[in-house]
């Protein structure tokens, strides 16, 4: 019997070396991918290589990258944004910080506050409280949108004063409220909502129906039910979300035909607001629309964006994005599968490390070493 126990126990530890070894050379293979498109004639290729080879720690990258936010290119300076926000290297947010400070450029500021409500960190709650003084209701707007979601100290009193200051302009003073929702005065909150939703413009109106959307109850439904016959169509798509979120069947159909025949940006709209639902109603929502549906590729990659936080099983997502015939989609499917950190879909990105497009190439090299690059990367950045 313990000859047994032991041989058990050396099997089980060499196909542990196996298995690290193999790891290590996928992180080696990632990284020469990395390296590769680092040396490209391509700008964006350029800076995917450099948001791979940061996660091991170099440090020319990360400059590299730091450099691209005074890009003329707003592509570019989008994109190097989105890659300091998304990188595990500690120094990433420090340089964003740094540029915001002696940055004259307003559409750095707008491109920021949009990437952080598409993907709220906690860790930026007093920067983005500092950036509602800014003179522009594209980032104020935004930074209120991550606000909502992050935590921050004293939030209700600091929310309070915007909310309630006469001064204030509208569209600012509904997304305050929108933020007092997760508060002691959230029902303050609902009550001021609805009131904003019979009367104030259509930019407040969205926040109300987007606010309302996070508690479900007959008053907060009859609300969001009026809001669907807004004149807006942004504010239809917000509310009819909202009520789909509440598993709302009619509502659900309706945002299902939205994102798959609506015209102009309402089905990328559509598809992003899945962020917002219950796992359970998103999972549902998808499911349909994967059987379904012909997704073209901002539509396709919003969808698979939504489900970087979504606490559901996305193998019916991943199966459907990561062997579709389109790259964009493809791509994201991959970076879903690094944000995620899901180590299981590992086997079926590495051969994408080889895949003709460069995009996804690049993609495949930073998901691997995202996920293995803590264990495997460190000293191989060079």
């Amino acid at each position: 019997m313990r000859r047994c126990l032991a041989l058990l126990a050396l099997l089980i530890t060499c196909h542990a070396a196996v298995a690290s070894e193999a790891e290590e050379s996928l992180v080696r293979e990632a990284l020469g991918v990395a390296r590769e498109l680092r040396g490209s004639d391509n700008v964006f290729d350029q800076l995917s290589g450099a948001g791979t080879l940061v996660e091991v720690g170099d440090k020319d990258a990360l400059q590299f990258i730091a450099d691209n936010l005074a890009h003329p290119d707003w592509s570019m300076m989008r994109s190097a944004i989105d890659t300091l926000l998304n990188v595990q290297h500690p120094a990433a947010l420090d340089l964003i910080y740094r540029y915001a400070a002696t940055t004259k450029d307003v559409m750095f500021m707008k491109f920021l506050a949009e990437s952080c409500a598409i993907r709220p960190r906690e860790d930026m709650g007093e920067f983005l409280m500092g950036s509602l003084q800014l003179d522009d209701l594209w980032v104020r707007k935004h930074a209120l949108q991550a606000l909502a979601l992050t935590p921050l100290d004293n939030k209700e009193a600091r929310m309070r004063a915007i909310a309630e200051d006469d001064h204030q302009d509208h569209l600012t003073r509904a997304y305050a409220y929108y933020a007092l929702m997760d508060t002691p005065a959230r029902d303050e909150s609902v009550a001021k909502l609805i009131e904003i939703a019979h009367s104030w413009g259509a930019e407040s109106q969205e926040a109300a129906a987007v606010a309302l959307g996070t508690l479900d109850n007959d008053t907060t439904r009859e609300a969001l039910k009026s809001l669907r016959d807004a004149n807006a169509l942004k504010v239809q798509v917000a509310a009819m979300a909202s009520e789909a979120g509440f598993g709302v069947r009619e509502a659900m159909e309706a945002l299902i035909h939205t994102i798959a025949e609506g015209k102009g940006l309402d089905p990328s709209v559509a598809a992003a607001s899945l962020r917002r639902m219950p796992p359970e109603v998103a999972a549902r929502i998808t499911n349909v629309l994967l059987e379904c549906c012909k997704l073209n590729s901002d539509v396709g990659t919003r969808l698979v964006e939504a489900w970087g936080t979504i606490k559901a099983d996305p193998a019916h997502l991943y199966a459907w994005a990561l062997g579709n015939a389109n790259p964009d989609i493809r791509m994201q499917g991959i970076w879903l599968v690094g944000q995620r950190g899901d180590r299981a879909y590992l086997e079926r990105i590495a051969p994408m490390l080889k895949d003709a497009d460069s995009g996804v190439r690049g993609m495949a090299a930073w998901a691997i070493v995202r996920i293995l690059g803590a264990e495997y990367g460190r000293g191989l950045e060079t």
